[in-house]
């Protein structure tokens, strides 16, 4: 099968197949949009499975008001949608947790530098780590991961997977925290039956969480407003109320058979009945039934994550240059993501040695508390 790519140029047109003749069968068909189609969202759900490389999402739409959209077809079926903002010398793809091939990577990095003259450096944010090797200099950098649950297609059979000790504290939590307090329930919402006030209220009590931890709280009043909207269409809320008040929960999108866990919080007072981790496994069984196929739980290495059989896919950041003159002259930005580099792989070390037992490991953990203490020592809280 060729390789070989139809280059064609579409300058703002709704039409996403290129124009001239059709390509040979099996040949790669490139298409480059100075304005994003609306009518991409459908496809780029369908290629990525992924709510941070949809149109959906609040930020990738307002990034896409100004920017272009690569697509790369073989046949009807895209193999590749970037979107992306060019900026001084150096296009910044910004839709993110794609697991892309590497060949598509280099088809686009060779289109673009044809394409954009001056461009000297090509920027992906959070995609897979399994890129093999280039033609062109490049450095990957800044590693996270998107926690992903595979769903069974039961209740029982989830249930029954989850560790000894899990299972029984669930089991102990949900038993006390309902004889401790004959007002609480939880309840579910689905899209419209979900109030925005109970969205706003979870809200409010994930700033408190952040504010308590001494973390900064990263939803921005547009990015509140955005869920509030996006949870009456496609959401999945599991509320814990007591008398009626929201004192936990966890907020779900729905993106075909993925959902996407955006918004948990819960108040600490009810820490003791793990409240937090209550709403999120309740929130996996509502899933289930509604024959999910993977629940993603999105970066941060949290222990409940992988207690509820959320396993790591990593991502990371990547430049690609034009040529090795190229990467020499951005050698401070090349020194600094690998001095990041080293940083990151120490610290997830430590995270990791802190939940285990040992010598080593209770060392680590004393390191990991005085880290995290130095840290938040300038935090301030948000109003």
């Amino acid at each position: 099968m060729s390789n070989a790519a139809v280059l064609s140029e579409a300058n703002r047109s709704p039409v996403l197949q290129p124009s001239g003749q059709p390509a040979p069968e099996g040949e790669v068909v490139i298409a480059c949009y100075d304005a994003v189609p609306a009518s991409l969202e459908a496809e780029l759900e369908a290629l990525y499975h992924h709510i941070n490389s949809s149109l959906c999402h609040h930020a990738v739409a307002r990034r896409a008001r100004d920017a272009y959209a690569y697509v790369a077809r073989r046949g009807d079926q895209p193999v590749a949608i970037f979107l992306f903002q060019c900026q001084d010398r150096s296009i910044e793809v910004f839709n993110e947790m794609m697991q892309i091939a590497p060949e598509e990577i280099e088809r686009f990095a060779g289109y673009v530098f044809s394409r954009f003259p001056a461009v000297a450096r090509i920027s992906f944010s959070k995609i897979g780590k399994e890129i093999g090797a280039f033609s062109l200099p490049w450095q990957q950098y800044g590693e996270a991961e998107d926690i992903v649950v595979t769903l069974p297609e039961t209740l029982d059979a989830y249930f029954s997977r989850l560790g000894a000790k899990t299972r029984r504290n669930i089991r102990y939590q949900m038993k006390t925290i309902a004889a401790d307090l004959p007002g609480f329930s939880f309840e579910t919402y689905e899209n419209e039956a979900i109030a925005g006030q109970h969205v706003a209220s979870l809200i409010e009590l994930k700033k408190a969480n952040m504010n308590e931890k001494r973390i900064k709280f990263g939803i921005t009043p547009e990015e509140a407003a955005w869920m509030i909207e996006r949870a009456k269409t496609h959401g999945l809320l599991v509320l814990a109320l007591l008398d009626g008040k929201v004192c936990g929960g966890s907020l779900s999108f729905r993106l075909g058979d993925h959902y996407f866990a955006l918004l948990n919080g819960y108040d600490t007072r009810f820490a003791k009945y793990s409240l937090g981790m209550l709403c999120c496994y309740l929130a996996m069984t509502e899933k289930i039934r509604r024959r999910a196929r993977e629940a993603h739980l999105l970066w941060g290495r949290n222990q409940y994550k992988f207690k509820l059989l959320g396993v790591a896919r990593d991502v990371a950041n990547l430049d690609i240059y034009r040529s090795r003159l190229h990467y020499c002259r951005y050698g401070s930005r090349v020194l600094k993501n690998a001095l990041r580099n080293i940083v990151d792989r120490h610290k997830r070390t430590l995270l990791e040695n802190e939940h285990r037992r040992g010598l080593l490991p209770s060392l680590a953990g004393g390191i990991v508390k005085v880290l995290r203490k130095i840290k938040r020592s300038t935090f301030r809280p948000v109003s």
